[in-house]
């Protein structure tokens, strides 16, 4: 059986965290390990974050929302908003020198991430509406080992 949990916020940085514990708590009621719900929860965080950002000329009164979506192989988070589109869904690319602490990128680092930690990362736009998909599959258990 499906389950989908859906959650609207104002288009606020300050709401960002509550989507992030929200998140958080979702994963740990699902087969990832705790490394991987913070991850997850990162990628969703930083989605959100971009909408407010970058989406939404004023943010204020705006809002977004993000679905949670989970059968028995894998979870979809969906993060939707009604403002400005990006230009699609190129593969993130970072372009500094890792010894060089003044060269990391200031932004960009994002969709990076997402695409490192997601398995599935889609990008649609529509009318008004901006949908990014991810998707990430269940850890696979280990069966119980058992003392002969």
């Amino acid at each position: 059986m499906a389950v989908e949990i859906k959650m609207v916020v104002e288009a606020d940085l300050k709401q960002v965290f509550l989507i992030g514990l929200a998140v958080n708590g979702i994963c740990s009621h699902y087969p990832f390990t705790k490394l991987e719900g913070y991850l997850i929860e990162t990628c969703v965080v930083e989605a959100v974050i971009n909408v407010v950002k970058h989406a939404y000329k004023d943010p204020k009164g705006k809002e977004l929302a993000v679905i949670c979506r989970a059968d028995k192989e894998s979870m979809v988070f969906e993060v939707w908003d009604w403002g400005k589109g990006m230009d699609g869904l190129k593969p993130a690319a970072l372009d500094f020198d890792p010894e060089d602490v003044t060269s990391l990128p200031e932004s960009g680092m994002g969709l990076f991430i997402i695409q490192q930690v997601m398995d599935e990362v889609n990008y649609l736009s529509q009318d008004t509406k901006n949908v990014l998909t991810m998707t990430k599959k269940f850890t696979p258990q280990e069966p119980p080992h058992h003392a002969a």
